[in-house]
């Protein structure tokens, strides 16, 4: 009966040497390139490229009586407008628009960047259509994603961009 409990151990033991495994997974998690935009403090999506056509940027254009102390103007060609965007990223990004004589002049100007953000920003060749480039990720540190935003206006003479747009770099 010892002999017998004997082979059967070593059977088991010669059987599980074998049966180790030396493979090793490795995985790696990967989030694609996100833009998160408000304009104006009003939430306006997330993804990897944003429109901001439509009634949005369109609205952007003040009114006489609205409490902005601008000149008035009935020539809509001369007109300044202007609107404030929020944007936080995890990858570099541009701010565009179809490049076209038609198109107007968009200037943008960095006024905030949140405690957790960083901007490298720049405003780059219209004619191409880039109307401002952010070098890298805007969130350098944990935090709400406002934290880690830079807010941005953008001003223009005239009407509004047609087709004005935020794109991730990927």
């Amino acid at each position: 009966m010892v002999i017998r409990a004997g082979l059967s151990v070593a059977a088991l033991a010669m059987l599980s040497a074998g049966g180790s495994a030396s493979t090793v997974h490795e995985i790696r998690f990967v989030q694609s390139a996100q833009v998160l935009v408000w304009q104006d403090d009003v939430w306006v999506g997330q993804g990897s490229s944003i429109d901001l056509t439509g009634p949005g940027i369109a609205d952007a254009v003040p009114f006489p009586g609205s409490g902005q102390l601008d000149s008035v103007s009935f020539d809509d060609s001369t007109a300044t407008s202007r609107t404030r965007l929020k944007i936080a990223s995890n990858s570099a990004f541009t701010i565009q628009t179809t490049p076209s004589n038609a198109a107007p002049d968009v200037e943008v100007r960095i006024l905030d960047v949140g405690p957790n953000a960083r901007a490298s920003g720049q405003t780059s060749d219209g004619a191409a259509g880039i109307v401002f480039r952010q070098a890298e990720k805007t969130a350098q540190r944990r935090g709400a994603p406002e934290t880690q935003a830079i807010e941005l206006e953008l001003s223009w003479t005239g009407a509004a961009p047609s087709d004005l747009r935020i794109m991730a770099s990927q």
